[in-house]
């Protein structure tokens, strides 16, 4: 298999009457869906050449999926634009895209009309009308190197354009299957952004399998969602750490009465270590897994909380097919246990950005330069400490936001919590605590706690109540925009 879209052609022709998506009370086999897709691929294929860069702006939904699918069988590229992309970054990504098509819903076109870049080709096809097509004419298969472009979401920099080929995306798709053993049986509960490298890989592993995706516009109504998920006898369930802990504030009887379950998937970011074991113990049959990995590397380890359960901070060993360096800021290895900066090679490594030379210097001899500091320990496994440009420097004394982190969400009236430095005339820079609470708290019994556990200089002077952190689809907090706040 060499492109991303026979996934869906190989599954349609197995399983041709089978749920492919279920959304709301509509469902898609994969024999329909694949007609649909194709429909959409020959409209395409009308107007614009192979090779170009078609755009989608689209909520999670059908039309999204038969818009991404469509565009690749087009020989074309996808760039995939989050539905929440505000009007400046959505205007420079048109810009740095250049797209000849875009395909979006009717409720986008006011935004996109915004940004006073629309080209003539601009395209939207009412959802609807599509859905009701059953024309599968088709004009054939066509495939480029390249298949889509998703921005990284800029946690510390402005968004780089990710370019992805189909090899990346089928090598790090075929980990997940291997990974998670998923099964051609499997009905998988996915309300994560399908803009989203998370999200995305969640569905094309799927579609891998000839399995049944459950897909969600967002994760706003959780509790609509897993009541679908129980309905439907859901086998798997994949979220954000941010997700699960809203499921384990407020909905822990609905999710654990799903005995259908038999895997749960999360990511990168931290985990509280009790919430971790809260749902091992909700899901006793249940396998639960984590991975690190960039948009530019996408699933580049895997951990299984179950059988790993005095390694829970760690995110795993690299999946098959992975190599992982940590080297100091010498480019020389470190030793076990020891600190520095994590690089990757393997076929789900990009070569290089969408036309950012500067970008691209942080890929050499197929090793990506992740920014992400980490260590191995004696058995192998990778433990993430943080960005290379998140250390704190408090008169010297350097230390992770993560570790500061941890001991601010034992506290149980903590939700979530973020850390950045400030900038200090004295000391250079001072730590400030951001923090979501579930019950009554105050800064004093936070800070108190936190001299329990922590270094002098590393206790936050300040602590800021917040209804929640802002964080991307991934669930990594966005550092810069809480910075912004002292700016």
């Amino acid at each position: 298999m060499k492109s991303i879209h026979e996934i869906l052609d190989n599954s349609a022709s197995k399983f041709t009457h089978k749920s492919a998506i279920i959304f709301d009370d509509l469902r898609l086999s994969y024999d329909e869906l694949l007609n649909k897709t194709q429909f959409l691929s020959n409209l395409i294929q009308e107007k614009i050449s192979s090779g170009n860069v078609i755009s989608i702006l689209s909520e999670n939904s059908p039309f999204f999926i038969m818009s991404y699918f469509s565009i690749l069988k087009s020989g074309c590229i996808a760039h995939i634009i989050p539905p929440g992309i505000s009007d400046f970054n959505l205007k420079e990504q048109i810009k740095e895209t250049n797209p000849e098509m875009i395909l979006s819903n009717t409720s986008f076109e006011k935004k996109l009309n915004r940004t006073g870049l629309i080209k003539k080709t601009f395209f939207v096809e009412n959802e609807s009308k599509l859905l009701e097509s059953n024309n599968n004419d088709f004009y054939g298969n066509k495939f480029h190197e390249v298949s889509s472009i998703i921005f990284t979401s800029g946690t510390t920099s402005k968004p780089k354009g990710v370019k992805l080929t189909h090899k990346n995306v089928l090598t790090a798709t075929s980990n997940i299957v291997k990974m998670i053993s998923l099964q051609p049986n499997d009905i998988e509960i996915n309300s994560l952004s399908l803009s989203h490298s998370f999200g995305l890989g969640c569905l094309h592993a799927i579609f891998l399998q000839g399995a049944t995706s459950l897909i969600f516009k967002n994760t706003i109504n959780l509790n609509e969602i897993l009541k679908k998920g129980k309905h439907e006898n859901a086998t798997g369930f994949v979220g954000v750490p941010t997700t699960f802990y809203q499921i384990l504030s407020s909905f822990t009887e609905l999710f654990s009465s799903t005995s259908s379950i038999r895997y749960l998937l999360t990511n990168t970011s931290p985990m509280k270590k009790e919430s971790i074991l809260q749902i091992i113990n909700l899901f006793p049959k249940a396998n639960f897994y984590t991975y690190y990995g960039l948009t530019e590397a996408s699933r580049s380890t895997f951990l299984l909380f179950n059988k790993n359960k005095n390694k829970l901070e760690s995110v795993g060993k690299p999946a098959p097919g992975v190599e992982i360096n940590i080297l100091d800021d010498d480019g020389k290895p470190v030793s076990t246990n020891q600190t520095g900066e994590i690089f990757i090679k393997g076929d789900h490594v990009i070569k290089n950005y969408w036309n950012n030379s500067k970008a691209d210097e942080s890929i050499e001899n197929r090793w990506l330069k992740t920014g992400d500091l980490g260590y191995f320990d004696s058995d192998g496994f990778l433990f993430l400490k943080s960005r290379k440009d998140d250390l704190i420097n408090v008169g010297g004394e350097k230390f992770h936001p993560e570790e500061v982190e941890l001991v601010i969400k034992e506290i149980p009236e903590i939700l979530d919590a973020a850390v950045i430095g400030i900038p200090n005339d004295l000391f250079g820079q001072s730590p400030v605590a951001f923090v979501v609470p579930n019950n009554e708290i105050t800064s004093t019994q936070i800070i108190n706690n936190c001299s329990k556990k922590l270094e002098r200089y590393k206790i936050p002077i300040k602590i800021l109540f917040l209804d929640e952190i802002p964080k991307t689809d991934s669930g990594k907090i966005k550092r810069n925009t809480l910075r912004s706040k002292f700016d």
